[in-house]
């Protein structure tokens, strides 16, 4: 028993320093990343819902939450105070869409109404700061930053 408890005081205490470690988003390059992340994160969401492997789903939005957090970072670094109440809206809506996917029986159409206001978020934001290339990958708007 005690060496569980051992192993188990290690792997938190790893685990909080991985978390420690995670860098937040300064640049274009990085913020280009991290919403590719989200992107392939959130694609992923909308499927597992739809099959109805609601803790894969969870996995997902977990994974666009840290990413949209960390990109946050992005526009306070270049003061963009509008950008960010986007983004903590964006948050928001991910936060509910957690609570959806976290309670004892999901109602698969919420989630999926759900869904679609992170879409609305994530959409209100590319549509004042980002562009989309041709080779439909999206930047940053020229003179934004």
């Amino acid at each position: 028993m005690r060496r569980l408890l051992t192993y188990t005081t290690a792997l938190l205490v790893a685990l909080a320093g991985t978390v420690a470690l995670a860098q937040k988003v300064t640049s274009p390059t990085e913020l280009a990343t991290t919403m590719k992340k989200i992107a392939g994160a959130q694609a992923g969401v909308a499927k597992a819902i739809k099959s109805e492997a609601y803790a894969d789903a969870k996995t997902n939005v977990a994974q666009v939450k840290a990413a949209l957090i960390d990109a946050e970072n992005f526009w306070v670094v270049n003061k963009k105070d509008d950008a960010v109440k986007l983004s903590k809206d964006a948050v928001a809506k991910v936060t509910a869409l957690e609570t959806i996917l976290s309670a004892g029986t999901v109602d698969q159409q919420a989630a999926f109404a759900a869904v679609k206001e992170v879409g609305g978020a994530c959409a209100a934001c590319h549509k004042e700061y980002r562009i989309q290339n041709e080779d439909k990958t999206y930047a940053i708007k020229p003179g934004v930053i």
